[in-house]
């Protein structure tokens, strides 16, 4: 095995432990000893790859966002039917992700609705690749619909950003509070996929409205 192979092994062997300790004690909580102790690895070899906590958790992030980002990039190209098909097609890849990879499940709940006040910039640009994919299967779900001509389309998607901030903020306390990642995730993507929906479709019965706007 090559020295850089063998590199490649250790710094996802190291990736893999600090995630789960990420996930079990949240980014104040974890510890790189903790990560040492409970997986045998050396303290040594955990400063060879990364400079300190700080670095080693943007690692498991950016690790997480990435691969969840190129799995969904994937089921994007392939949404096809109605609007109602490719919404419901796209939220079960969402979570079909999480179900094949539950070791990154702590790692996005921990990071998207509720990300350590220090390193919130710096987590929101390793995001930015999803944010952008997200933004992009909304756009073509709302283009698709045919958008009424009172609205302007980026005026909508940046409203829904807006919104979508604020949404997920109803989950920080639960976070906090140790809720287990696999019911939060679930919580948030059944109610986010209800907003999306309700964006699309409106509230009122058969399309009826009191006013125009």
């Amino acid at each position: 095995m090559e020295i850089s192979e063998k590199g490649a092994v250790s710094k996802r062997r190291i990736l893999i432990s600090a995630m789960s300790e990420f996930a079990k004690s949240g980014y104040e909580g974890a510890s790189v000893n903790s990560i040492c102790s409970q997986n045998n690895i050396s303290k040594g070899l955990i400063y060879h790859y990364f400079s300190d906590k700080e670095e080693l958790y943007l690692s498991c992030v950016e690790t997480c966002f990435n691969q969840l980002t190129e799995f969904l990039s994937r089921a994007a190209k392939a949404l096809s039917g109605s609007i109602s098909d490719k919404l419901t097609a796209w939220f079960d890849a969402r979570m079909d992700f999480f179900a094949n990879n539950p070791l990154y499940l702590g790692i996005f709940s921990g990071a998207l609705l509720s990300p350590p006040a220090g390193l919130a910039c710096k987590i929101a640009s390793l995001r930015t690749p999803f944010d952008q994919l997200n933004i992009s299967v909304l756009r073509n779900l709302l283009t698709s619909g045919g958008l009424r001509p009172c609205f302007d389309l980026d005026s909508v998607i940046l409203g829904f950003r807006m919104y979508m901030d604020f949404f997920n903020l109803r989950f920080k306390d639960a976070v906090i509070s140790g809720v287990p990642p696999q019911q939060l995730l679930s919580e948030h993507e059944k109610l986010c996929r209800m907003q999306v929906y309700v964006m699309l479709h409106g509230l009122l019965e058969d399309g009826r409205e009191e006013s125009g706007i």
